[in-house]
């Protein structure tokens, strides 16, 4: 019977040594990513981000190209206008309410279409951050390596093709992809801000495997303060006294 224990070390070892010759990956577990995720962006409390914005429609046979600004408040304030013309196009989240504007006609009120992406990339506590992602479907008990453009990426979230997940690169912890439901959003061209703290200078928004927006960083403003009545649903929407029909997408 000692032999047998003995024998069963042995081979346990050797099959450790054979795996770490031929250079088998360590993955790291899922909270440990997001966890490394969020403190690349631990120091950016509120963003003002001025971009250039391309829309297309669901035929893609129409598009439109404006500048647009976002102003964001960690953990959770989103707000994006046409810039000098916010009654155009005004888009406000906060906690667990939207309010959208189009054409001085507010099409949602009250429901909730959270910029998960753009919270990605902003003040927010690992722990905070595991529970949205649960909340839109990624199966956060997985994580496998995978191969995204030219950077290799940490996948969290099951491997099918249209399941939810997201991809976070291995070596600088930026995230790559998010995809849940009928849409996906791709970060691309990460600058540094200041020491340590990257941000993507162009984010893609596609729904139904079509892309629909495309946004181009023009100019960033980092933890500078921003007026909290900017995020004021009420206070906004008393603005607006015209209802439109609901918008068919985000």
């Amino acid at each position: 019977m000692a032999k047998l224990s003995n024998f069963r070390i042995v081979l346990s070892l050797t099959i450790l040594l054979i795996l770490s010759s031929i250079g088998y990956p360590y993955i790291l577990p899922p909270t440990q990513i997001i966890e490394f995720m969020a403190k690349r962006f631990a120091t950016i409390k509120t963003l003002k981000i001025i971009q250039l914005t391309k829309i297309k429609d669901l035929d893609q046979e129409e598009e439109k190209v404006f500048g647009e600004i976002i102003y964001l408040r960690s953990p959770a304030l989103y707000r994006s206008e046409i810039a000098g013309q916010p009654a155009k196009r005004l888009i406000i989240h906060k906690g667990t309410k939207t309010l959208r504007i189009i054409d001085s006609m507010i099409t949602s009120e009250g429901e909730s279409q959270d910029p998960l992406y753009r919270f990605l990339m902003l003040a927010q506590g690992p722990k905070r951050l595991l529970e949205r992602l649960k909340a839109v479907g990624i199966n956060l008990d997985r994580a496998s390596l995978t191969r995204f453009e030219d950077r290799i990426a940490y996948l969290i979230g099951d491997k099918e093709e249209g399941a939810p997940k997201l991809l976070v690169d291995k070596d600088r912890f930026l995230p790559l992809l998010l995809q849940y439901g009928n849409v996906v959003f791709h970060f691309s061209d990460y600058r540094e801000l200041k020491r340590q703290t990257w941000y993507p200078y162009k984010i893609v928004y596609s729904f139904n495997g079509a892309i629909i927006e495309e946004y181009n960083v023009k100019d960033i403003t980092v933890n500078r303060s921003i007026d909290l009545s900017l995020f004021d649903i009420p206070l906004i929407s008393s603005q607006f006294g015209k209802r439109g029909p609901k918008p068919d997408k985000q």
